[in-house]
């Protein structure tokens, strides 16, 4: 792995690994990460979503945990994610968000 693609590899694992704090709130999805946002709308279907008072869609923070864990220690991505083309910086903003 070069350097960036390492470093994009650790951003997604450390957002990832965030949404498994059982203190994290539920989230809108327009604040997941573009890159993984399509994955997890298959990982909602069936599922019970809300909106906000703004009309944001919102996934419940089990359901965001589920996912990740499934990312993580199940079936992975249903689709390669090159990661030269990851946004590390909005990863790492996410998982900001994540610990505020």
């Amino acid at each position: 792995m070069t350097p960036s693609t390492q470093d994009a590899y650790q951003a997604l694992r450390d957002y990832l690994n965030g949404l498994l704090n059982p203190s994290l709130g539920d989230q809108a999805l327009a604040d997941v990460p573009a890159a993984l946002r399509p994955g997890l709308e298959t990982f909602m279907t069936g599922k019970t979503e809300y909106q906000d008072e703004t009309g944001r869609r919102m996934i419940y923070a089990a359901d965001l945990a589920a996912w990740a864990a499934d990312l993580i220690h199940g079936t992975g991505l249903a689709a390669p994610l090159p990661l030269a083309t990851v946004d590390v910086a909005a990863l790492r903003a996410a998982t900001l968000r994540q610990a505020a």
